[in-house]
């Protein structure tokens, strides 16, 4: 029996033994929009792969090379050798259409760029056009070499090499501050005179090839959540071992910015674990940990960064120092709010000799102007709420995210406590781009196509497959079957027999000879169980 409503068109089907259908040409049919998607052409002709491992590799190696009036590291020559490349294809739009992030993250290189020269005339022109390639061509790297999930693992897994092959190197500095890198390349490459052993707790705070020691732990902490979430399939009791030697390795750089990053993460992890049943867990935790700090903020006698450097910094003096730092760098940034002061002396006290603002933030302010670092924190912010936001991610690309996240909350904050230059820093903007295959990878190409249009195709490839002759098996002479022109999907009341209409158009009959075709006008029909948008129509058995 057929079931009609008021409200819905009547389509007869036409009757016939069994002829062949003939679907219209204009018309795009069940079968074709159910075609595999061409696989997505891949950068540099395949060798994206090659090239990260070529870069994270590239850090391996301290110090500089000098190449006439321009001082080279092995990572910037991969930079300068990729960068054209990877700038052409991203601006083509093959990796993923050009966003409002994206401009944000040039908007705040070209910035940076403009201020040096402002401040600086064309007297700063190599290091105005390397210090670009680092900003920009850094983030381009990961922006269009990471596309999919399976980009991102090895990315994860380049970025572990890196700290398998770095850590024997760090704890033999560790207990004997011999720096073997620096041993190694001593007799090509050249090293800044800053570049000695720092002791603390009685131990060489470890640097290996990076720039400083609190960089080493920077990069460690980068790697912690996202090594938990990397093996998610995993035993637990192997991926908190995993976890634990990453966060071991970084902690080996005895930092004050390290340990709270770990602290955070660690945190982060446990509630998103504990409370995994719970879908809105990350909105409470939000308002938890808001409501806190203004707890503290308010109880804490003499502040709370008052508190944090007496209490909770390795050294205190370091921690005075900072807060110096934060005082007297916000008023040179309000004396130069639009382009800075470049690579001048910044006004400071006497007591305070030494240039280094060790807040990333605040050091590109006073350098750069107000707009670079707005730019800057809008585009993470921005991307924060995107990844967060993001839909059509397979198993593996949910449990990615939420080590992506966490590992991005975790540098944020240890960010406002340190500076960051040389390899780290081209490091940390490869690693912001590697993030947006969330928010414009492959997996987004369905979702971001017009709702409408897909619903008018899918409509009509089922009204010109229901309405050719012989459409319908098993349809006899004389049969009528009503299609309603909507929008198709499952019923949630014939899910027992099988009775499904596949997402991409094509109707299955099940057993029991029931088909679902279109959707219901929102109105729940008596007898049918809540939530039910279905017109279910009794057609006869398939033969």
């Amino acid at each position: 029996m057929v079931r009609r409503t008021a409200d819905s068109p009547e389509i007869p089907l036409r009757p016939s033994a069994r002829p062949v259908a003939r679907p219209s040409a204009r018309v795009p049919t069940p079968t074709a929009l159910r075609q595999p998607k061409a696989e997505p052409e891949r950068a540099l002709w395949g060798l994206g792969p090659l090239v990260i491992l070529a870069f994270m590799l590239s850090l391996v190696v301290p110090g500089t090379l000098a190449v006439g009036p321009i001082n080279l590291t092995i990572y910037r020559m991969v930079l300068l050798a990729v960068c054209l490349p990877l700038g052409l294809r991203w601006i083509s739009g093959r990796a993923g259409p050009v966003g409002g992030i994206d401009l944000l993250f040039l908007g705040s290189a070209v910035w940076v760029s403009i201020a040096l020269i402002v401040v600086h005339g064309m007297s700063r022109i190599i290091f105005i056009g390397t210090n670009f390639v680092e900003l920009f061509g850094a983030y381009l790297v990961g922006r269009v070499l990471v596309r999919d999930a399976a980009d991102h693992r090895f990315f994860l897994r380049a970025m572990l090499l890196l700290l398998v092959v770095l850590f024997p190197f760090a704890v033999l500095e560790f207990l004997t501050g011999n720096k073997l890198l620096h041993t190694i390349f001593g007799g090509i490459m050249s090293f800044p005179e800053t570049s000695g052993t720092q002791q603390r707790l009685g131990f060489t705070r470890v640097a290996t090839s990076f720039s400083h020691p609190i960089h080493f732990g920077l990069f460690g902490t980068m790697i912690f959540a996202n090594a938990f979430f990397l093996f998610w399939r995993w035993p637990m009791l192997r991926r908190l071992l995993a976890t634990a030697l990453v966060g071991f390795a970084a902690m080996l750089s005895i930092s004050s910015a390290a340990l709270f990053s770990l602290v955070l993460q660690t945190a982060m992890i446990l509630w998103d674990q504990g409370l995994a049943f719970l879908k809105s867990r990350w909105m409470i935790g939000l308002a938890i940990g808001a409501a806190t700090i203004v707890f503290l903020l308010f109880s804490v006698q003499g502040g709370l960064f008052n508190y944090i450097v007496e209490n909770l910094i390795f050294a205190q003096g370091a921690g005075e120092h900072r807060l110096d730092i934060y005082y007297y760098g916000t008023l040179e940034v309000l004396r130069h709010p639009w382009f800075g002061v470049g690579l001048n002396e910044w006004a400071r006290p006497f007591w305070r000799p030494h240039p280094t603002i060790d807040s990333y933030w605040l050091m590109t302010a006073v350098r750069s102007g107000i707009p670079s670092i707005l730019m800057l924190i809008l585009a993470l912010l921005f991307m924060i709420l995107r990844i967060s936001r993001a839909r059509g991610l397979d198993e593996d690309g949910s449990h990615y995210r939420s080590g992506y996240l966490i590992s991005l909350c975790g540098l944020i904050l240890s960010l406002s406590t340190v500076h960051i230059w040389g390899p780290i820093s081209v490091f940390i903007m490869v690693f912001l781009g590697a993030g947006s295959w969330f928010y414009t990878g492959e997996h987004r190409r369905a979702r971001t196509e017009d709702p409408l249009r897909r619903r008018r195709a899918r409509d009509a490839a089922l009204v010109a497959g229901a309405a050719a002759p012989g459409a319908w098996p098993g349809r006899g002479q004389g049969q009528e079957a009503i299609v309603r022109p909507h929008t198709v999907g499952y019923d949630r009341t014939s899910a027992a027999s099988g009775s499904r209409l596949a997402e991409d158009g094509v109707l299955n009959d099940g057993k029991a000879g029931r088909t679902v075709v279109g959707r219901g006008t929102g109105r729940r029909r008596p007898g049918r169980p809540p939530g039910s948008e279905y017109d279910v129509r009794d057609l006869p058995e398939a033969p």
